[in-house]
């Protein structure tokens, strides 16, 4: 999996990160696959919990530890609607469950330096 990523976002710049163990609590509060939580952000069809979940779990795998990742998003979501935080949402889920090869750090594909 991926290392943590800086995101700036509404409630400001942070390190986040979706290892296995974040997706799998993101696919069980939402009772949905991350591709669909994902889909419903990106469609406008999402829930709640699909907004703060990737974003609560995201700040604590990216090493903040719970109760301040709560106060961060309750900071957010005084600033901004959860309409504009699923944007976040969904960056910060693409960033974990999609990506190319060519951002992978390590080895270089044969032919390349």
């Amino acid at each position: 999996m991926r290392g943590a990523e800086e995101v700036t976002w509404p409630g400001g710049e942070h390190s986040f990160r979706l290892g296995i163990g974040e997706l799998r609590a993101i696919e069980q509060r939402s009772d949905a696959g991350c591709a669909v939580v994902m889909m419903r952000l990106l469609s406008s069809q999402f829930k709640i919990d699909d907004v703060i979940q990737p974003i609560r779990l995201g700040l604590i795998g990216g090493g903040m530890d719970e109760r301040a990742a709560q106060k961060v998003i309750e900071s957010a979501l005084d600033v901004a609607s959860p309409y504009a935080l699923a944007v976040t949402a969904a960056d910060i889920m693409r960033r974990f469950i999609m990506w190319e090869m060519d951002d992978q750090p390590g080895e270089a594909k044969a032919g390349t330096e």
